[in-house]
């Protein structure tokens, strides 16, 4: 795997993240560490005993880990430190004697790649004076994804499935981009305000919403089909411009969902294309990125090119 594709499966890592809430973020995080790690245990609950505070360990080492992922970590920060607390201690009491010593412990936070509330640091600094002989520590979205970053190819691709290459996209596959068609109708989206912008300069509108050269080329790629669906929508005006809400929705969710920072436009760019598609073959895709460099064009996702003096989408 070349740079280029291990950037693309770190994005498309960090739109997983962000979409998994509680058991499936759960679940996430042991196939990630059962690929990382062949000693690693998943504990599944068990009647009114449940998982004993243990979501998964490494016997060998003595390693456990306790995963938390609320939908929204800041609103639920009281009880995320509750949780830090009383299931290190309940785990402990119950896994240090009866099955092997506890030497680690990290709490595994689905922080969506944001802060980490401040009041977690003070109770962490008390159970570590507390089990003087345990390392204990929290686990957060980018130690995870340079775990998963260092795995095998095979098992990077088991993960986060195919990696779009603009030098293999396929001709449109009109049965695929039907099967796209339809699952987008059924995505419910509000109406958007009628705003036909002046068709930009697409190279320009690339460097303007600061498109790295993965997303850019795929969109360049994408565009040289564009045009077939002039004649695909030219009987089905309607059908177009649902569509165009449609993307616009899920352009606007992934500003909402993706953190700040460098790359964020191309981890938008790459939210985009996985909630577009209903799955992750490659005909299935090809046809999403036609779509999105269609409506790329026409200014319906990411932003338009602005006079400088105008705010830019990272002020």
């Amino acid at each position: 795997m070349n740079e280029e594709e291990k950037y693309i499966a770190r994005l498309l890592f960090r739109n997983k993240v962000l979409q998994k809430d509680g058991q499936a973020y759960e679940d996430f995080f042991v196939k990630v560490m059962q690929h990382h790690n062949p000693n690693f245990r998943p504990v599944k609950a068990h009647g009114q005993f449940g998982d004993r505070k243990n979501d998964g360990f490494d016997k060998s080492t003595g390693t456990y880990y306790q995963v938390y992922a609320p939908e929204d970590l800041e609103k639920r920060k009281k009880k995320a430190v509750e949780k830090f607390k009383e299931d290190f201690e309940d785990l402990y009491k119950y896994w240090n004697d009866k099955v092997t010593p506890v030497k680690k412990f990290f709490y595994v936070l689905n922080n969506k790649y944001r802060a980490v509330p401040q009041i977690i640091y003070p109770e962490l600094e008390e159970i570590k004076r507390k089990y003087s002989s345990v390392q204990v520590d929290i686990l957060l979205n980018q130690a995870l994804e340079d775990i998963f970053t260092n795995l095998p190819d095979d098992k990077i691709y088991d993960i986060i499935g195919y990696i779009p290459d603009p030098l293999n996209m396929q001709m449109v596959d009109f049965t695929a981009m039907n099967q796209v068609i339809e699952y987008l109708l059924a995505i419910e989206s509000p109406y958007i305000k009628e705003d036909i912008p002046d068709k930009p300069d697409f190279e320009e509108k690339i460097v303007f919403n600061k498109l790295s050269a993965c997303p850019a080329n795929l969109l360049k790629t994408g565009n040289y089909q564009a045009s077939n669906l002039d004649e695909y929508f030219k009987y089905e005006s309607q059908l177009k411009e649902i569509l165009k809400r449609v993307f616009n929705n899920i352009y606007e969710g992934g500003l909402k969902e993706v953190p700040n920072g460098d790359d964020k436009n191309d981890t938008v760019f790459f939210y985009i294309l996985g909630n577009a598609s209903p799955n992750k073959k490659k005909p299935v895709q090809d046809a999403v990125l036609v779509l999105m460099s269609y409506y790329f064009e026409y200014c319906d996702i990411f932003e338009e090119p602005k006079e400088p003096a105008q705010r830019s989408l990272f002020e």
